[in-house]
């Protein structure tokens, strides 16, 4: 003879209803608390995170091929950039696209102090460069050390 099944398995679909419900209100709630300008302050730590993860692969392919690899923003200091790509040079005055474009984020301001960032055959980079990311609230900064090409990025929110 069978036993009767007296436990309960599984949800009834009025208790999932409930629980999607309570999780869209405090998604909802939680949205409006912290508001655009903190979704843009999260995006600029995240551009300047990007940008660097492209400076280390256009840093790396440069020793890998040998070829000089830059990064090419379609503006420098004073104005602010819109995007940027990777670019790869074959010969003088031949430059070709690796990676891109990379739009950036509508809400974050960003000044790079050169149009394009260079690196070697060596990993180095030419100059020592600086990409300023403003959020409406946090500030990051992006530094490239010329003889080693380390990219480096700070919060230097005041």
């Amino acid at each position: 003879m069978a036993k009767a099944r007296t436990g309960r398995s599984g949800v009834t679909l009025l208790e999932l209803v409930v629980v999607v419900t309570l999780m869209g209100i405090l998604a909802a709630i939680g949205a409006a608390r912290l508001g655009r300008s903190a979704f843009a302050n999260f995006g600029s730590q995240g551009e300047a995170r990007t940008l660097s993860l492209s400076m280390l692969r256009a840093e790396r392919a440069a020793i890998t091929t040998g070829d000089i690899h830059f990064i090419q923003f379609d503006a420098a200091t004073p104005r602010a950039a819109t995007q940027y790509n990777v670019m790869r040079r074959l010969t003088p005055g031949r430059d070709v696209l690796v990676e891109g474009p990379y739009i950036l984020n509508k809400d974050v301001k960003v000044v790079a102090t050169a149009a394009k960032m260079d690196f070697n055959f060596e990993g180095q980079a030419a100059a020592a460069y600086q990409v300023d990311f403003t959020g409406s609230g946090r500030n990051w900064r992006l530094n490239v050390v010329p003889i080693t090409g380390a990219v480096v990025v700070t919060d230097v929110t005041p």
